[in-house]
């Protein structure tokens, strides 16, 4: 089974950092990667590219923040947590942000950064 991660964060330090992460899972066949929300919504709504299996979602961005990206995505596509495991990945420690989260009950978790590899791997190797 194919499967594809997508991350979605505007810190390219971060960026950098989970490529590796995601390559030494090897857990998944493509990756994806967006530094704007906002893109990543048009890449997937306006080219109809599918869905990745995993969606790793920064949630404090410019221009379009995590949780603006989930509301416009799930409205467009019903079946989003039906065909994506969907991670907030976030280094705020802000007791809102985990009570927002409430309001998308269908999220799979709240992960902090840096994300580990096994951690990854764990979820990679959950989707079979």
């Amino acid at each position: 089974m194919k499967k594809t991660i997508c991350v979605i964060d505007d810190d390219e330090i971060y960026q950098r950092i989970i490529k590796k992460i995601i390559s030494r899972a090897e857990v998944f066949t493509d990756a994806l990667f967006f530094k704007s929300a906002k893109v990543a919504l048009d890449e997937f709504l306006k080219k109809d590219t599918p869905l990745p299996s995993v969606i790793l979602l920064d949630i404090n961005m410019p221009v379009m923040d995590g949780w603006q990206f989930l509301k416009t995505l799930e409205n467009f596509t019903p079946t989003l947590y039906e065909e994506s495991k969907i991670f907030i990945v976030t280094s705020s420690i802000a007791y809102s942000d985990k009570e927002k989260m409430k309001d998308f009950p269908e999220v799979s978790g709240f992960l902090s950064k840096p994300l580990r590899t096994e951690k990854l791997r764990e979820i990679g190797l959950s989707m079979n």
